[in-house]
C-alpha cells in the first residue's frame, strides 16, 4: 500500500464511537490513537471527533485512504487545515497538523465525498525550555510575507527584510501570509503553529487590518468585536501563556493620496482604531505602524512614496505583464523603508528588544578616504551597502552588473521581469537579471558593450487569455550576445551606463554624432579613451556626472572602484 506522509500549516467528524488505542508515555503527556475504520461518514458533516485535553500544545495526525478512491478535506477546531484532495484506491496519507485546543477540546472533522478516516492521533507535546537565541515571529499578512522573487519580484513584504536591521544574536521568523486576516490566519493553523514552536523569550509581532473586514468573503471577515476578543484571547493570551511576548501592530499604511489636503490620508481605520484600543486595554507591547509610515510618508515627496509600492510599468513584474497601480503593496525600496521604521520604534515601544538592533551602518575602513563624506550620506539615506564586516571596500572593484543598478536606482529607473532567452547571457538566477532586462528593452546599454550583438523586433505573448482577462502581448527587442555582468566595469564604461541611464530618465536622447565633434577635454591619456565611447565620456563630463583622476588623467581603461560609484551615484541622482 502507497502511503503519504502530509505536514502542513496551512490548511476535524459527529461520531457515535470510535476505538480507543492507549498510548503509554513515560513524561505523562497525553497521547492516544482512536481507530475510526468502522465509523460511518455523515453526508453532510462527514466524520467528526471531539476530544476533551489537557492544557498544552499537540500535534494531530489524521490518516485517510482505503480500498476505494478518497476525497477529503480536513478540519481542525473548525478551521480548513487542508484543503480537498484525492487519493486513488490502496493509497493512504498521514497528514500532520499542529493544534492548540480550543475550550480545552480538539475536534476534528473531515468531509468530503468518501473521507475514507482510518485513524485520528492526537499527541501532547513537551514543554519547551529558553532556547539559546530569542526568536521574533512575525504573525501578518500580505505587506509584510516573503514572495517568491521568480514569480513576483519587485513585491515584497517588510517581514522579508525585517532581518536586515537585526544582528545575528536573535532570529527572525516571518510567518506573514497573503490574503490573510487574523480570523483566517488563525483557522489555517498558522497561529497554532507559532504557538506550538515558540519558546519562552520568544517574541511574536501580530500585524492585521487590511483583510479583516472583507464582507464579501466570509472565510475573512471577522468582526471588529469578534477581532478584538481573537487578538486578546489567542493572539496575546496564548503568546504570553508561553512566556512569550506579544507585539500588537496596527496594519502597514496605504499610499492613499488626500487631494484636498495635499497629504498622504490616514488608512486603514476600520481595524487600527480597535487596534489602539486593545493595546490599551491590554498594556501589551505595542507599535503604531499605521501612524508611523503615515507620518514619515507625509515627511517625503509624494512621488518618491508612490515608488516604493508595488505600481509597475508593463513588463516590470512578471505576475502583472501589463502593470500595476497598487498602493497597498510594496517593492523592495518601499519594504525596506516600512522595516526600518517599525525597527527604529522599537527602542521606545519594545525596549528589551534594542540590543539586538544593528543600528545605523558604519564603515570602519572610509575614515580619511576622499569619498567619505559621500559614502556616509548615501548609507544614511540606504542607498549604498557595506561588503561585511562593517567594511565598505571603497578601493575595490564595482561589475558591470553592480553599476547598472547603481545606476538606475539612484535614477529611479525600474527594471523588467527577466525573459528566458532575452536577456543576453544572464539566466534567472543571476541576481541582476531584473536589471539587465529592463536596461535592454529600454535600450540603455549599446551595442558596443554587447559582444556578439544581434537583436530582432518580435511580438511577445506575455500572458495566455483567461475567460476574465485579455492576452498580454507586447513588442520587445530579443538580443542574442553577451554582457559579462559579472566582469569588472572600466570608467569609460562606466560613463556609457551613466549617461544613458540619465538620458533616459530625462527621455533627452542625444545625437551621438555631433556629439563626438565637441572638443574632448584635455585629459592626459584622453587618446586612450576608446573611440565608440568617446562621446558618452564627453557628454559625462561636461555635465558633470564624471571627473577625472588627481593627476590630470582620465584612466578610461582602469577598473572602477566602489568610492568612484558612489560618487557618480550621487552625481547623477
Amino acid at each position: 500500500m502507497k502511503i503519504r506522509k502530509i505536514i502542513s500549516a496551512i490548511l476535524t467528524m459527529s461520531v457515535m464511537s470510535a476505538c480507543i488505542i492507549p498510548i503509554a508515555k513515560a513524561d505523562g503527556l497525553y497521547s492516544e490513537k482512536f481507530d475510526m475504520t468502522k465509523v460511518k461518514a455523515d453526508k453532510t458533516d462527514g466524520v467528526t471527533k471531539e476530544v476533551e485535553v489537557p492544557d498544552g500544545d499537540y500535534t494531530v495526525t489524521v490518516t485517510t485512504g482505503g480500498k476505494t478512491e478518497t476525497n477529503a478535506n480536513i478540519y481542525i477546531n473548525c478551521g480548513e487545515r487542508v484543503r480537498a484532495y484525492t487519493l486513488e484506491a490502496g493509497e493512504t496519507q498521514e497528514n500532520e497538523q499542529p493544534v492548540v485546543p480550543k475550550n480545552g477540546k480538539i475536534t476534528v472533522q473531515v468531509k468530503g465525498d468518501n473521507p475514507n478516516v482510518t485513524e485520528i492521533e492526537i499527541e501532547q507535546l513537551p514543554t519547551r525550555e529558553k532556547a539559546e537565541k530569542p526568536t521574533i515571529y512575525i504573525a501578518g499578512d500580505s505587506t509584510a510575507q516573503t514572495y517568491n522573487y521568480t514569480k513576483v519580484y519587485p513585491q515584497t513584504g517588510w517581514g522579508q527584510v525585517f532581518a536586515d536591521y537585526f544582528n545575528d544574536d536573535i532570529i527572525i521568523e516571518n510567518r506573514a501570509m497573503g490574503g490573510r486576516s487574523s480570523k483566517s490566519y488563525d483557522n489555517d493553523g498558522r497561529l497554532d503553529r507559532i504557538l506550538t514552536e515558540m519558546h519562552p523569550g520568544d517574541y511574536v509581532f501580530i500585524q492585521f487590518g487590511i483583510n479583516d473586514g472583507a464582507e464579501n468573503k466570509p472565510e475573512r471577515y471577522i468582526s471588529v468585536e469578534d477581532y478584538k476578543k481573537l487578538i486578546t484571547d489567542k493572539y496575546i493570551g496564548e503568546v504570553e501563556k508561553r512566556g512569550g511576548t506579544p507585539v500588537l501592530m496596527t496594519a502597514n499604511a496605504a499610499a492613499w493620496w488626500d487631494e484636498e489636503n495635499n497629504c498622504f490620508m490616514e488608512s486603514r481605520k476600520d481595524y487600527a482604531d480597535p487596534t489602539r484600543e486593545i493595546a490599551e486595554e491590554t498594556g501589551c507591547k505595542f507599535i503604531d505602524e499605521n501612524k508611523i509610515v503615515t507620518d514619515a510618508w507625509n515627511s517625503m515627496s509624494k512621488n518618491r512614496v508612490l515608488s516604493g509600492y508595488f505600481i509597475c510599468e508593463p513588463l516590470e513584474s512578471k505576475a502583472y505583464p501589463s502593470g500595476t497601480n497598487d498602493t497597498t503593496h510594496m517593492k523592495a525600496k518601499g519594504a525596506k523603508r516600512v522595516a526600518k521604521l517599525i525597527a527604529d520604534a522599537i527602542p521606545e515601544n519594545v525596549p528589551e528588544l534594542a540590543k539586538y538592533l544593528k543600528g545605523d551602518e558604519t564603515f570602519t575602513d572610509i575614515q580619511g578616504h576622499w569619498a567619505e563624506d559621500v559614502i556616509k550620506t548615501l548609507a544614511e539615506n540606504d542607498k549604498v551597502s557595506g561588503v561585511g564586516d562593517g567594511k565598505f571596500n571603497p578601493d575595490g572593484t564595482v561589475t558591470r552588473a553592480e553599476f547598472l543598478k547603481m545606476a538606475m536606482d539612484s535614477l529611479g529607473i525600474v527594471g523588467h521581469a527577466y525573459r528566458d532567452g532575452e536577456c543576453l547571457d544572464a539566466t534567472n538566477d543571476d541576481w541582476y537579471c531584473y536589471y539587465l532586462q529592463g536596461a535592454l528593452d529600454k535600450d540603455i546599454i549599446p551595442e558596443e558593450m554587447i559582444e556578439d550583438c544581434d537583436f530582432t523586433n518580435v511580438t511577445k505573448t506575455l500572458k495566455e487569455s483567461t475567460e476574465k482577462e485579455k492576452a498580454v502581448r507586447a513588442n520587445v527587442n530579443v538580443y542574442t550576445g553577451k554582457f559579462y555582468g559579472d566582469k569588472p566595469i572600466t570608467r569609460e564604461e562606466m560613463a556609457v551606463i551613466a549617461t544613458r541611464c540619465k538620458n533616459y530618465k530625462m527621455r533627452n536622447w542625444r545625437d551621438w554624432d555631433n556629439e563626438r565633434r565637441i572638443p574632448v577635454f584635455s585629459f592626459k591619456d584622453s587618446d586612450e579613451i576608446d573611440e565608440k565611447y568617446i562621446s558618452y565620456v564627453v557628454h559625462a563630463y561636461n555635465l558633470k556626472y564624471i571627473d577625472g583622476m588627481e593627476d590630470g588623467r582620465f584612466a578610461p581603461k582602469e577598473n572602477l572602484t566602489r568610492a568612484q560609484a558612489a560618487v557618480v551615484m550621487n552625481n547623477l541622482k
